[in-house]
């Protein structure tokens, strides 16, 4: 007897778990996955070649805006979209809002070195992408843990 009520009542428990997390995370979106992943590699590949010294004079920057501008439009596609998550509850509802928060903290750092590009290059080992890399780091692993 106890054999033939463990199945339901485990099932049971599968389903309020899952359901429970509509409360506190917001759903899953491949699309706002794939594209904080797109912009996580870009920022990740600008920073490697910063570091290597490819952008120490500022007039490589132009060669760059193309790079720049797709990362921030990656960025700005996952930001709307993490925005316009349906949720079931208010914790969820923070979620989201913190999620939006660190895509929008990496945008601003990608800004930020964008900038320093423009105006005088950027030298390696000053530490002038570590901002950028750990703020999309965040943002990257909070759209992750989604999953």
């Amino acid at each position: 007897m106890f054999e033939t009520m463990r199945r339901p009542a485990i099932a049971l428990a599968c389903i309020l778990t899952l359901a429970s997390c509509a409360v506190f995370a917001p759903p899953y979106d491949p699309t706002l996955d794939s594209k904080i992943t797109t912009a996580y590699e870009g920022v990740a590949r600008l920073a490697a070649e910063a570091e290597m010294g490819l952008y120490v004079d500022k007039s490589t920057y132009p060669g760059k805006i193309e790079t720049y501008a797709d990362i921030q439009a990656a960025l700005a596609v996952a930001a709307i979209r993490a925005g316009s998550q349906p949720y079931a509850a208010r914790p969820a509802q923070k979620a989201i809002d913190a999620e939006v928060a660190l895509i929008k903290g990496c945008s601003a750092q990608v800004q930020g070195l964008a900038q320093l590009h423009q105006l005088a290059g950027i030298v390696p080992n000053t530490g002038a992408t570590t901002a950028m890399m750990v703020s999309c780091d965040q943002a990257a692993k909070a759209v992750a843990a989604m999953k």
